[in-house]
């Protein structure tokens, strides 16, 4: 299995590209518009494909290139049912999967940070029939958690089951997260880019939570809304 993380200088965003090469095609997961020269370079040099991109929710602090990709190499684009983006996307729903060779992908719904926030639960077949890894998009962070006040009222309630559901995964299954430190998605984002489900239980603050009300009421902590999430919001839904 391919497996790259790219990270990008400003924002701490990540994204992700990995695949089967006997299959031949690569699943692009959170790509920056900025990134889509990088990303499609990559793809050459593995000789690879580039057959699907998915985004783990409509991003508020930069512009995905999910749609330019799509255009460029004829892949197909995965969001989750709920997002209100207004171009056709194949439209995913809790529990879905996708299998490319040896590589094993299923959608998990983990509203809270966005009502069409995604998490992807990754199987690679070589290694064995467990998950390998999980992307959490901006729903889990190594060492915090997703900000809570671009969806609605209750996204502070919906993020704790999210969570919890996270938690439910085997200790070893790897966090890869959308964002690293110098991310305004979150607060307490370790600069380290990768962590495990057994270690955020322990060490991630907000993670290790178990009562409702206490995460809610922590969560729901004033935070500076930066001017340009509705920009790009309503950029990522058009285009």
């Amino acid at each position: 299995m391919i497996f790259r993380q790219l990270i990008s200088k400003q924002g701490g965003c990540v994204t992700y590209v990995f695949g089967c090469t006997q299959a031949g095609e690569l699943f692009v997961v959170d790509p920056k518009a900025s990134d889509v020269e990088e990303i499609l370079r990559l793809a050459s040099s593995l000789n690879m494909k580039i057959a699907y991109v998915i985004d783990t929710h409509t991003h508020a602090d930069h512009l995905s290139g999910k749609r330019r990709l799509a255009e460029l190499t004829g892949a197909r684009v995965y969001l989750h049912e709920s997002s209100k983006v207004k171009f056709p996307v194949e439209r995913v729903r809790e529990g879905e999967e996708i299998k490319s060779g040896n590589v094993k992908i299923k959608f998990l719904h983990t509203p809270g940070h966005t009502p069409d926030s995604l998490s992807l639960l990754v199987t690679d077949f070589r290694r064995g029939e467990e998950p390998w890894m999980v992307m959490t998009g901006d729903t889990l962070f190594v060492g915090g958690v997703g900000r809570v006040d671009i969806g609605g009222e209750d996204s502070a309630e919906l993020l704790f089951y999210s969570l919890k559901k996270l938690k439910e995964l085997p200790d070893y299954v790897e966090v890869y997260p959308a964002h690293t430190s110098g991310s305004v998605c979150g607060f307490g984002i370790s600069g380290k880019p990768a962590s495990t489900v057994g270690f955020e239980k322990k060490f991630n603050k907000a993670f290790r939570i178990e009562d409702k009300e206490e995460f809610v009421r922590l969560q729901n902590v004033k935070m500076v809304r930066p001017e340009e999430f509705d920009y790009y919001i309503k950029a990522n839904l058009e285009s």
